[in-house]
């Protein structure tokens, strides 16, 4: 007789319970230790439903308080970080001229909640265009905050609705949370984000769950993906070879954030670093020079 899973022995997979895995051959008490060091807590006891509560200080924080409109789920630390990230593109994209609304996309769907606020949050000039894989989702499709139907790992409809968008400025990754469906999404879409965009992967807390794709510095995991571009990023500073994405963060990524749960990628073409010697009197300044500066 095959042997099946028990969905109390491997609570992190939910319903989908394959018919075999290797991981029945370690034996259930060490299987148990790894899943208290390495796997993802009970999440649910971090679930909350109480409309009576107060929300942090901030803007967007104050408008998910009072959202009245379809359901969202939302990390309630997140709540500030998105002022921190998206401030800046509510009075338009930065840098634009002549000054023109932001174009977003969104990666996941769910209750169609989150367009709403997101329109809210950016204001009825901003165009706002969401993804999802579940075509249940096309009923969320509006004029004012339009859903598309296809997988955040397939080009062709990646570049599609960008294309019918006119462009991205910002991107926020709350699709599948799956390892592999991250960085497809990355790759694809940050070369298209616009100068001075943003591109956002929320959630990255299943970058430690194997049943995502994860593990606590397991290699392809999007956090350790974005720990690589920071390499990238630093690439003045040494000699060697570099991954295809730590050379986009090389010469196109201005700065990668990093807070509890999320990763920030900010675009921005690159220039070469330089110091800068003032004050001083001129003897000074030309002893802090290498040799070869003083001939």
């Amino acid at each position: 007789m095959r042997p099946t899973f028990s969905r109390k022995r491997f609570p992190e997979l939910g319903n989908d319970l394959p018919r075999f895995d290797p991981r029945r051959l370690i034996p259930l008490s060490l299987r148990r230790k790894f899943n208290q060091r390495f796997g993802h807590p009970d999440i649910f006891k971090y679930f909350e439903s109480d409309s009576d509560w107060t929300p942090p200080a901030g803007e967007f924080g104050e408008l998910y308080a009072n959202h009245s409109g379809r359901l969202i789920m939302k990390w309630v630390h997140y709540l500030p970080i998105y002022d921190q990230l998206f401030e800046r593109y509510r009075s338009g994209m930065p840098g634009s001229s002549p000054n023109r609304p932001i174009r977003m996309l969104e990666i996941g769907v769910l209750s169609g909640g989150s367009l709403e606020l997101w329109r809210t949050y950016f204001g009825p000039e901003a165009t706002i265009f969401g993804i999802d894989i579940d075509p249940a989702c096309a009923a969320y499709d509006t004029p004012e905050n339009p859903v598309r139907i296809g997988s955040q790992d397939d080009p062709e409809f990646l570049t599609r609705v960008v294309a019918e968008m006119g462009g991205i400025d910002i991107v926020l990754d709350d699709g599948s949370h799956i390892a592999k469906h991250q960085r497809a999404s990355l790759d694809i879409l940050l070369p298209l984000l616009n100068e001075g965009g943003i591109y956002v992967v929320e959630d990255t807390q299943t970058a430690y769950w194997e049943s995502y794709g994860g593990g606590l510095r397991r290699r392809g995991q999007i956090v350790e993906v974005a720990k690589t571009m920071v390499d990238g990023l630093n690439k003045w500073a040494y000699r060697g070879r570099i991954g295809k994405r730590a050379k986009l963060a090389s010469t196109e990524i201005g700065s990668i954030t990093f807070f509890d749960s999320i990763v920030a990628f900010r675009k921005a073409t690159r220039i070469a670093p330089a110091t800068r010697i003032t004050g001083g009197s001129e003897q000074e300044r030309r002893s802090w020079l290498p040799t070869y500066r003083q001939t």
